[in-house]
């Protein structure tokens, strides 16, 4: 009795199902979620956060303004996060921060209110191996997801 023949019969079954786990979670970080619809993204392409803060007109009504000093925007350097909303007055914001391109872990700093509207808070990138990154910026308000309506996108440096 051969013992590789089982082996042999089993291998292309054990490949179809990695494939099929990669798809999965693939589609499930690039695929929109259900809720993801109504959030606002306002993308590199739109402001470059490098250049100076940026503006928008939020869908819920008002404006926010975004901007991260000292630019360029670089990974494993203390960034000052400023959020500044002409309709909206929350206790705090968390920012959640995610890799585009590529998991970077988890990280949710929090920005404190230092006025009406007006939000700010420190935070320091973990480095990447690639010359650029790409981040999404979720906001938060009081560190509530359901409560999400826009996320801005920026760019790192190495």
């Amino acid at each position: 009795m051969d013992v590789r023949r089982p082996a042999i019969r089993i291998l292309p079954v054990a490949a179809l199902l990695l494939a099929a786990a990669a798809l999965w979670i693939w589609a499930d970080r690039m695929l929109p979620k259900a809720g993801d619809a109504a959030l606002q993204v306002l993308g590199p392409e739109d402001c470059d956060l490098n250049a100076g803060p940026c503006s928008a007109v939020l869908r819920s009504g008002g404006t926010v303004e975004v901007g991260i000093a000292p630019v360029p925007v670089v990974g494993l350097r203390p960034l000052v996060f400023d959020i500044a909303f002409s309709e909206q007055d929350p206790a705090w914001l968390e920012i959640e921060l995610a890799g585009v391109e590529m998991f970077m872990g988890h990280h949710r700093p929090r920005l404190e209110r230092v006025g009406p509207g007006a939000y700010r808070g420190e935070v320091t990138l973990p480095a990447c191996v690639h010359e650029r990154m790409t981040w999404a910026a979720t906001v938060l308000p009081e560190g509530r997801p359901e409560r999400a309506g826009f996320q801005f996108r920026f760019v790192s440096r190495r």
